[in-house]
């Protein structure tokens, strides 16, 4: 979630306050070991029933506004929810067993994460899977660890979990405040992983320049292991510097509102679809006559920018091959074509299933990113597809957005507690260890565009929207009510 916000804020706003974000990054990382510390040496001292209070606050309130949310975000909201309810009660609750349950649910939720982690890697072999599988190898020695009351005891799996996310959080913070120190002007969030991850010369942003390749940049500005060739439509391989002007340029009522489309497999489908929950919304959708549906996902700018990638051959997607196809490797790139506008892919398919709009946009962003993306014609089935594509270009459009508004540090904690922003992360995290589809790429567009022109602004704000909502229901349950007993009492 912190990258995200660090995203939305922009690469200036962190160059310029790189030492608040490091200092953060030290409070986060010293309360997390001292949490640590608490919970390893058998005299807990965390105020856990305070904790437990609070979180059971937290809880309600995101079950209330949990209906105001669309699609993804309303599961997501629906889980967080109930979630927190659970472990709240359970932390409150004085039965000597609690903690135990308490342990019982961590391990359980670090294993599965860590076997679907270890799982997708070794499947689809993303760039850095092997770390992504060393992580995975983590999470469920973690998982061990809750399972047992070794090293800590019970009553301290919930300091020792909150202590966890506070030193990862604090690492992470200091990771991007020392890489981002010097970097040049006009340069993306993403560079600060593509042109260091991987090498013996971890903190030298400022040693590039944007506009300059870097040797053995790997595909995509991520890595995919040696000998992999560069790929020239990373975020680091952009167009030459653009003069200032062009750069500052920022949407104030005068350019063109920015447009995902997305077409749904359901909605795309060319006859009835079969229902099959969650797998036609995130994956295929299979119609009544057996063709295979999975949908599509484009960005326009009218009337001259459109990205919309295609493979130039279709694919074979024979059940003894998927395997093969779902892996991020070179070897399964295939040829790609881009489509020129919207307005004829619709005329040759169909329109649409869902338009999500955004009036604030870096356009100059926008298409340094393209620039460089559009010169490798190449289709990859999971790691370079059409909702990649697309999930990569919105995030070079809004790269900064709300840094530009107000350059102060508020605007960060204000997102952080937006509940939006912790939908988007959560559906990055996913498609980045897996495959961005048209439904993710929907969902995630949806919860940055609530995050980008907020409505509701805040937590606050979508409790008042939904207190309001409770009472227009519960006048019309008294007028019905009213209704039916003024029928009942007219009766002879």
């Amino acid at each position: 979630m912190i990258r995200l916000v660090l995203l939305l804020l922009g690469a200036d706003f962190i160059r310029r306050n790189w030492h608040v974000l490091a200092t953060a990054g030290l409070v986060w990382g010293a309360i997390g070991v001292s949490l640590m510390i608490d919970a390893l040496d058998g005299v807990l001292n965390f105020p856990l029933r305070l904790f437990g209070y609070l979180l059971l606050i937290e809880s309600l309130v995101t079950l209330v506004v949990a209906n105001s949310g669309i699609g993804a975000q309303k599961t997501l909201r629906y889980v967080k929810g109930g979630l927190f309810l659970l472990i709240s009660i359970l932390i409150i609750s004085p039965h000597h067993a609690s903690g135990m349950v308490l342990a019982m649910l961590f391990g359980a939720a670090f294993a599965i994460g860590g076997g679907l982690q270890i799982t997708s890697a070794a499947l689809v072999r993303f760039p850095r899977w092997r770390m992504a599988i060393a992580g995975g190898a983590v999470q469920i020695v973690l998982a061990i660890l809750f399972f047992q009351p070794y090293p800590t005891h019970y009553k301290g799996t919930v300091p020792f979990c909150l202590a966890l996310g506070l030193m990862f959080g604090g690492w992470n913070m200091i990771w991007l405040a020392l890489r981002s120190r010097m970097l040049p002007q006009r340069v993306s969030v993403d560079m600060l992983e593509d042109h260091n991850e991987g090498d013996d010369r971890p903190f030298d942003a400022g040693l590039y320049r944007g506009d300059e390749p870097k040797p053995a940049l790997r595909l995509g500005g991520k890595g995919q292991g040696k000998g992999t060739p560069a790929d020239p439509a990373g975020p680091a391989s952009v167009a030459p510097a653009q003069p200032a002007q062009a750069d500052e340029q920022v949407l104030e009522g005068g350019l063109a509102p920015l447009t995902v489309h997305v077409w749904t497999p359901t909605g795309s489908a060319k006859g009835p679809a079969r229902r099959q929950p969650v797998v036609d919304r995130y994956i295929a959708a299979v119609d009544t006559n057996g063709v295979i549906s999975t949908g599509h996902a484009s960005l326009e700018i009218q009337p001259d920018l459109y990205i919309s990638l295609y493979p130039a051959q279709e694919i074979d997607r024979s059940p003894d091959q998927f395997a093969r196809l779902l892996r991020a490797t070179a070897e399964n790139d295939v040829g790609g074509r881009y489509l020129s506008d919207y307005r004829s892919e619709a005329a040759a398919w169909c329109e649409s299933t869902e338009k999500i709009v955004f009036r604030d946009y870096h356009r100059a962003h926008l298409e340094r990113f393209w620039a460089g993306y559009r010169k490798r014609e190449v289709y990859n089935l999971t790691y370079r597809n059409c909702s990649s594509t697309v999930a990569r270009a919105l995030e070079a459009a809004l790269e900064g957005v709300i840094g530009r508004r107000d350059r102060h540090w508020f605007n960060a904690v204000r997102m952080m507690l937006t509940p939006e922003i912790w939908v988007a992360s959560q559906i990055r995290k996913r498609a980045l260890t897996m495959a961005w589809t048209p439904g993710l790429v929907l969902d995630y567009a949806r919860a940055l565009r609530a995050v980008v022109h907020p409505r509701p602004l805040s937590w606050s704000a979508s409790l008042q929207l939904a207190i309001r909502q409770s009472r227009r229901l519960r006048e019309v349950w008294r007028a019905r009510r009213r209704y039916a007993e003024g029928g009942a009492s007219q009766e002879p």
